[in-house]
C-alpha cells in the first residue's frame, strides 16, 4: 500500500508507478474532466475508482467487449456494427457518433 499524509485538502497518497504513469494519469484524468490549475488531477479518479463510481474493465476481457459489442449491434444496428470477420469485437462506429 501506498504511503500516506496528511494534508488541509485530503490524504496525500504516493506509490512507486512507472516513470510514465503520472503523465499518463494526469491526461486521463483531464480527459474526464477532472481538473485542478489546468492539469489532469489523477487523484480524482483514485476516489472515483474507491468509491464505485468508476469501474476498471481489464483489456483481456475480451468475451466481455464482443458480448457488449453484439447486445448493441442487435438493439441499435445502425449504431454499432460487429466486425464478424475478425471475431474479436471489433466496433465500426459512424461519424458524429459519440464512443465510450
Amino acid at each position: 500500500m501506498g504511503r500516506k499524509q496528511k494534508s488541509p485538502s485530503g490524504i496525500i497518497f504516493r506509490a512507486r508507478v512507472a516513470q510514465q504513469t503520472p503523465e499518463k494519469l494526469e491526461k486521463l484524468a483531464a480527459s474526464m474532466g477532472h481538473l485542478y490549475g489546468g492539469k489532469g488531477k489523477p487523484g480524482a479518479i483514485l476516489d472515483r475508482l474507491a468509491s464505485g463510481d468508476l469501474v476498471l474493465v481489464p483489456k483481456t476481457a475480451t468475451d466481455v467487449i464482443k458480448s457488449v459489442a453484439q447486445f448493441l449491434e442487435e438493439t441499435s444496428p445502425s449504431a454499432v456494427k460487429l466486425d464478424r470477420k475478425r471475431g474479436d469485437g471489433t466496433q465500426t462506429i459512424p461519424a458524429g457518433s459519440q464512443q465510450i
